[in-house]
């Protein structure tokens, strides 16, 4: 789910932090630290990412900020996925990593149920309280599988509802720098201008320079409504 979130290239700006060195030993410490850079992070790790001892202290800590703050800025895999290619939050990877594992748990409770109610067909003639038990047992398990069929629809709204607050912020800032830019060629195309006026009233021996201006300000011009149409397609 981390390598769907962030993407392959993204790995090498984590940073992968542990702990709790004062608990243990150095040696047990040193053990722990090496299963699990050949386990859980070998793969991080083989794309970039760094391990980093906290040891509850400010110059570990520093440390580890001092790294983060070295890292260049990447645009995350879901991010890409979602802004750049406008893809529902199910259509990405990590959204259909989620729905593997979320597939895989119902599934794996709709076994444990059906085992359940086949266990309850061959002990038919226990005694009450085992049975109450077991229709306790398989009601906990409906219960559950609900509960991440609910939590699944539920992500997947905020999720969107991030994403189109993320679309807004974008195009709200992509609006006011459009907006400087046409009035920084406003004020420019004025300056020509109020030249162009000035020059028109000394005589006609400034012709060729007022038609060199007008040429300038046509050029202003065609570049303001070019940078109009960028808003355009603001979507």
């Amino acid at each position: 789910m981390f390598r769907e979130l962030c993407g392959e290239k993204t790995l090498r700006n984590v940073i992968l932090v542990t702990n709790k060195w004062g608990q243990v030993t150095p040696k047990q410490g040193a053990d722990r630290e090496q299963q699990l850079k050949d386990n859980y992070f070998k793969a991080a790790i083989e794309k970039g990412a760094q391990p980093c001892r906290h040891r509850n202290t400010s110059e570990s800590a520093r440390k580890i900020l001092r790294k983060i703050l070295e890292n260049k800025p990447l645009t995350l895999k879901i991010q890409r996925e979602l802004i750049d290619e406008r893809k529902d939050i199910g259509q990405t990877g990590a959204g259909a990593e989620l729905n593997r594992e979320i597939r895989e748990a119902v599934e794996k409770y709709q076994r444990d149920i059906r085992e359940l109610e086949e266990r309850m067909r061959k002990t038919i003639e226990m005694d009450e309280e085992s049975r109450e038990e077991m229709e306790e047992e398989k009601r906990k398990m409906q219960e559950e599988m609900e509960k991440l069929r609910r939590d699944s629809d539920e992500m997947e709204s905020k999720f969107e509802e991030a994403r189109r607050e993320m679309e807004e912020r974008i195009n709200a800032r992509f609006e006011v720098q459009v907006r400087r830019i046409q009035e920084a060629y406003e004020a420019e195309i004025r300056k020509y201008e109020e030249k162009v006026n000035e020059l028109e009233r000394e005589g006609r021996e400034n012709a060729s320079q007022i038609a060199s201006l007008r040429n300038t300000m046509a050029d202003l011009r065609k570049k303001a409504n070019e940078v109009k149409k960028w808003g355009c397609i603001i979507m």
